[in-house]
């Protein structure tokens, strides 16, 4: 009985074809016409990101830059009596070190001209002693806590000690390997019909293989992260679920807007995708049927259009933010439709996310799996696939839409 013997593909058009074990190489011609317009997000991942791992958790890292403004939720000391010169501020612990001595900050809610020289810090407690740069300059922080802190710089004195490193730890995120199957089988019988000139057999493979690419993209999107030790099923081998975009964990988490099937207008729309492109790359907007006509319907109240006196209305393929972020935007008809999904959007960075899979067993065809003595050819496609988001701020998800507004 064949198994696998190592994966065959090849290029068409810059974008890698499903590969197969070499035991059916002939199955390329069958793969091939594969509707890449259900799953453009693997589609898209497959031309510019992906990469075999070597163990079913694969991990990376990510670091964002130190704070420039952090709470305080506390003052003390004489200016938290009334206008005063000096006092004390306390922040979380966990801010605690982008504080020390020598810092200028400015509390841009009491005075955005007067300065504060941090005099000490102590990072167990987040307790930071300060006082006004002139001696005269008084602060009243008996009202409005909490403030908002800016750290502007610092400033030491000539002949003076050396400043305190401040450094930002990186941050561990992992994902796992999803094994994915999709069988397909068929009498020997039923194997010698055609159909229309196709024989079943092949019409079958190709029914599986979009199924099984769709389930793929459908990973993408909705994949939740978790693993056991014993499996659901037979309760004795490890079980792997990768994790997608709407991943508690290591998806979208910071730009998440839920309009709890209230209206969308265009200025949330804008707001959000101000959000969600701020440190992307190549945003890339995967739009539900509704929110897609609604940028249709606000794109005819636009000045700059393009028409064909052939052509009755307008199709949108790009979207400016307010600062002048350009944005591909793709309908998903065959994910993002239904009641459920219809009001939804993805914005992802491309150049951010990468399609993993276990090295050697990304999508690849097992043959002649059935029971021997059957009059029947089972074969499966497999694959142990997984994605990797480099950073969740650079993404954004957007989803319970009821309805637009003009």
């Amino acid at each position: 009985m064949a198994t696998g013997q190592g994966v065959v593909g090849y290029y068409k058009s810059g974008v890698q074809v499903i590969p197969t074990d070499r035991v059916d190489i002939h199955i390329d011609d069958i793969i091939d016409y594969l509707n890449v317009d259900k799953s453009p997000l693997l589609h898209l991942t497959s031309k510019i990101g992906k990469q075999a791992v070597t163990e079913m958790e694969h991990k990376w890292w990510t670091q964002a830059r130190k704070k420039d403004v952090v709470s305080a939720s506390a003052s003390g000391g004489a200016w938290n009596s009334g206008a005063a010169n000096a006092g004390t501020l306390t922040v979380a612990a966990a801010d605690a070190f982008l504080f020390a001595t020598g810092d200028l900050i400015m509390i841009p809610a009491k005075s955005r001209t007067k300065m504060i020289h941090v005099d000490s810090v102590v990072q167990s407690t987040g307790v930071i002693t300060a006082r006004g740069v002139i001696s005269t300059d008084t602060f009243d922080l008996s009202t409005g806590s909490p403030f908002s802190l800016f750290l502007v710089s610092n400033s030491f004195e000539s002949g003076g000690n050396r400043g305190t490193i401040k450094w930002e730890s990186p941050t561990e995120i992992s994902n796992y390997c999803q094994i994915v199957q999709t069988p397909m089988g068929i009498t020997t019988t039923a194997q010698k019909i055609k159909y229309r000139g196709v024989d079943e057999w092949s019409k079958l493979q190709f029914e599986a293989g979009v199924d099984h690419a769709f389930k793929l993209e459908k990973n993408l999107f909705y994949g939740q992260k978790h693993y056991v030790n014993t499996g659901y099923q037979g309760a004795v081998y490890e079980q792997w679920f990768m994790g997608g975009m709407t991943d508690a964990t290591i998806g979208c988490q910071t730009n998440v807007s839920n309009l709890a099937a209230g209206a969308l207008t265009r200025t949330a729309f804008n707001t959000f995708l101000s959000a969600a492109t701020k440190y992307s790359k190549s945003p890339f907007v995967f739009a539900g049927e509704l929110i897609y006509e609604a940028l249709t319907t606000w794109a005819e109240t636009k000045l700059q259009l393009v028409r064909s006196d052939k052509t009755y209305g307008m199709a949108v393929a790009n979207w400016q933010t307010p600062y002048g972020t350009n944005i591909v935007v793709m309908p998903h008809r065959e994910l993002l439709t239904g009641a459920q999904h219809t009001g939804e959007c993805f914005c992802i960075d491309i150049s951010d996310v990468q399609y993993r899979f276990l090295n050697g067993l990304d999508t690849h065809i097992v043959k002649d799996i059935q029971t021997p003595g059957d009059k029947q050819k089972i074969d499966e496609i497999r694959t142990w696939a997984s994605l990797k988001i480099g950073n969740e701020k650079r993404h954004g998800w957007m989803y319970a839409v009821g309805s637009i507004t003009a």
